[in-house]
């Protein structure tokens, strides 16, 4: 049975990937099959994402997390948290809040993101 600070440890784990452009971690942390839709609309594979960090098309300066929601349903866990990130996206400097859902499943003895969206926060 998963519990809210297991999937908070994998987060903590993606968030860090994510701002080290860790291709091996990122590359554990993404179910194969990964549909990720950025804050544009555009969707994005697993293969797109590592390519963007392994490319320097992503380059993430600063993350800071906020709010976290945790949902757990058997092997299966939602999460919505609120980032701050400044960061390089092929070659457009992005500042601000974005909140980002993501769903984890059990993978062996880890987790993996199987699908993710990301908004950029309007204040």
């Amino acid at each position: 049975m998963l519990t809210h600070e297991q999937v908070a440890v994998f987060e903590t784990r993606l968030i860090t990937a994510m701002k080290e452009s860790n291709i091996l971690m990122l590359d554990a942390l993404l179910a194969e099959d990964l549909i990720f839709t950025g804050h544009t609309g555009q969707v994005f594979t697993k293969f797109d994402d590592l390519d963007a960090h392994r490319s320097g098309n992503v380059e993430i300066f600063e993350i800071n997390a906020g709010e976290q929601v945790i949902k757990i349903m058997g092997d299966t866990a939602v999460v919505s948290v609120l980032l701050e990130i400044s960061g390089s996206v092929f070659g457009n400097t992005e500042v601000g809040f974005f909140r980002f859902t993501r769903v984890w499943k059990q993978a062996g003895d880890g987790m993996q993101v199987i699908a993710a969206h990301a908004t950029q926060v309007v204040s």
